[in-house]
């Protein structure tokens, strides 16, 4: 499968690139995993002269140098009588070979070094502030485990504190560049964007592995089968892969809070009580789940501002995360007795909820993907969902901008058909609570489906002042069907 997308993160490497042909640079790169760090890296790399990539691996130290040295000497071969006896001696010899050119030397899952030889930091950091004045070139530091890589280089006390010259977080691919792949693996991503974003949100690796088992395109049942519920399946351990290297030995108490968002589950006191944690406790674990390992997000509503504390929900940000915390992790009884069928159908019952959830989601990302007017009829300054205090009124869909007063006021639904005039009225009444700019701005209102709605509801909509987007329209909007 080819390797899409991350024109603004390559321009960011190159720009870094040209930059340390007269200076050094020490770089950062983080992302969750499978993401495409390596893959990013590598695309770099080919267009590079002098590149040096080091993965570091969790091996005894000596062991791991002497892979560094044999990777080295097919480089340069005078090094083939060199011994390097510990990390000072290689630092020292990769920095010894900055000062005559540039470099550019990527360390992969830099933070393996911590249980490596933890002293390999204050030894670079040593290295880099007496030679970072007289060598060209970049160092690249990619790491997965965000918490480790935070703590390296942004602790206060740590050694490489401050050392840091540029930073690059890779983000999942946006939806408009998943139903290209889509497209191009002759799926139409008007009627399936959904499913694939749903399961796999915009992590490039999943699909990759779509494409290896040539499921693109496959029943839905087939695909679940295949990566979460069959014996030895590929993404079913997934959650725990990913997560388990961060959360430490407390796992599980972030695993419970995170299957109970999963479930649908939003509210403090109520995730508190789900989890059996009490709730003087659990404020903790959100605050972490949230800023320290970015797993899942706080949302308020758009009308009010991110410290607002009674309101707020919490969502999983990752598509996969969530979909493997409602579905796999939950049914961990039914894996261990190999009730294949029996999981596949309860997903199965279930999945139109995750998806209607995951609609709302995606239809905000194509919306900020193209805030350019060709989609609704005004550029936006905000965007999210509103719902007041008591939750008895709630939107899908708002979009604001604060200079003009333009405001959109939208619904989501997978078919639009059911949306009813008297829907259609209910969702003016429920703007009245919106106080934003009440009796000076400019309404809008709009219904977002998954499919096209027929001829009749559309006129019966458009007499409502209802605007009707389909998935496809949107797509096709950004000149992506």
């Amino acid at each position: 499968m080819k390797f899409y997308n991350r024109e603004n993160e390559l321009a960011r490497l190159k720009e870094i690139a040209s930059l340390s042909a007269d200076s050094a640079h020490l770089m950062v790169l983080t992302g969750r995993r499978r993401v495409g760090k390596t893959e990013l890296i590598r695309k770099f790399a080919e267009e590079q002269e002098q590149v040096l990539y080091f993965f570091v691996s969790k091996k005894k130290p000596l062991v791991l140098l002497e892979e560094f040295r044999e990777l080295l000497s097919v480089r340069i071969p005078i090094l083939k009588t060199v011994v390097f006896n510990n990390f000072r001696d290689f630092f020292t010899f990769l920095f010894m070979q900055m000062e005559q050119k540039p470099l550019f030397i990527i360390f992969d899952e830099f933070q393996n070094f911590q249980q490596v030889d933890p002293s390999v930091f204050s030894t670079l950091q040593d290295i880099w502030d007496r030679r970072k004045d007289v060598i060209k070139g970049a160092i690249i530091c990619v790491g997965s485990v965000q918490t480790l890589m935070q703590e390296i280089f942004e602790g206060a006390k740590e050694p490489l504190f401050g050392r840091v010259t540029a930073r690059l977080y890779l983000k999942p691919l946006e939806a408009n560049v998943i139903a290209d792949l889509l497209r191009e693996q002759k799926v139409d991503p008007a009627k399936q964007l959904l499913f694939y974003y749903t399961l796999f949100g915009g992590i490039p690796k999943y699909y990759f592995l779509l494409d290896r088992y040539r499921l693109f395109g496959n029943d839905r049942t087939e695909i679940i089968r295949k990566f979460f519920c069959e014996c030895d399946a590929l993404l079913q351990q997934e959650g725990k892969e990913l997560l388990i290297e961060e959360f430490g030995k407390n796992y599980h108490l972030y695993f419970s809070v995170l299957q109970v968002i999963a479930s649908g589950v939003t509210q403090m006191a109520r995730i508190a009580d789900c989890a059996g944690i009490n709730v003087n406790s659990i404020s903790k674990y959100l605050e972490e789940l949230t800023s320290n390992y970015q797993i899942i997000e706080r949302r308020v509503p758009v009308t009010e501002t991110r410290n607002e504390q009674k309101n707020g929900r919490y969502y999983l940000k990752d598509q996969l995360l969530r979909f493997w915390f409602r579905y796999i992790f939950s049914n961990q009884s039914m894996l261990a007795i190999g009730d294949e069928d029996g999981l596949l159908a309860k997903i199965g019952g279930d999945l139109q909820t995750l998806m209607e959830w995951s609609f709302e989601d995606l239809i905000r990302t194509l919306l900020l993907e193209r805030n350019d007017t060709t989609v609704i009829p005004f550029r936006f300054s905000k965007i999210g969902g509103f719902w007041n205090k008591s939750g008895d009124v709630e939107i899908d869909i708002v979009a604001m901008e604060d200079e003009t007063g333009n405001i959109l006021i939208g619904e989501c639904k997978l078919n639009g058909n059911r949306f009813t005039n008297a829907e259609a009225q209910r969702l003016k009444v429920k703007a009245e609570s919106i106080a934003w700019r009440k009796g000076s701005r400019k309404e809008y209102y709009a219904l977002f489906c998954l499919e096209d709605v027929s001829a009749l509801t559309a006129r019966s909509l458009a007499e409502e002042g209802v605007s009707v987007y389909t998935l496809e329209n949107m797509l096709r909007a950004k000149g992506h069907l």
